[in-house]
């Protein structure tokens, strides 16, 4: 797999297929990332589409200090963010990532496992604040550093940095309650 840079250095020489390598590798988490704020998955692909648009138009503007992630991220946050404060009202959907696949070799105890491990995971998810929940999707599932997650979500390192001990000490509370309701 190409790295982003390299991909978004050829855009600017005028590669075209490097830009359509770029969208066809972020759009579904950029869209995924985005109806976390617009509570509508239809409305984050008008947005994540306006995203790349913007990216096309003003490809200079890009810093290669940061990785391409990081600024069509922000970028995309940015778009919500606007679109929200225009319908003056903000929605949150709960967290579900339902389209996972398993691997074929998993046995079938291992997939119920996995399965079960997934849907608890998933429960305590929806019952943290929204900011956390956001700060752990980042920092987890897409793998992003401290300073990715800090310029997508507009706060400063250190802050970020205690949202993501928040959110995961809220988080493992939340899992210890849940195992302890179990045992009654």
């Amino acid at each position: 797999m190409i790295d982003d840079k390299i991909l978004y250095k050829k855009f600017l020489e005028g590669d075209i297929t490097a830009f359509e390598d770029l969208v066809f590798t972020h759009k579904d988490n950029l869209i995924y990332f985005i109806s976390r704020y617009t509570g509508d998955i239809f409305i984050a692909e008008d947005i994540a589409q306006d995203v790349f648009a913007y990216v096309y138009v003003y490809k200079e503007k890009y810093n290669f200090n940061y990785s391409f992630k990081t600024y069509i991220y922000t970028l995309g946050r940015n778009k919500a963010i606007d679109y929200v404060r225009k319908q003056s009202k903000l929605k949150v959907i709960p967290f579900e990532r339902d389209n996972e696949i398993l691997l074929d070799e998993d046995s079938l105890e291992e997939k119920v496992i996995k399965d079960e491990e997934k849907k608890l995971l998933l429960d305590s998810l929806k019952k943290l604040k929204p900011d956390y929940e956001k700060a752990i999707y980042l920092a987890n599932f897409e793998e992003l550093s401290y300073e990715e997650i800090s310029k997508i979500l507009g706060k400063t390192l250190g802050q970020t940095r205690v949202l993501i001990h928040r959110a995961r000490k809220a988080l493992r509370d939340v899992l210890e309650k849940g195992a302890g309701d179990d045992e009654r």
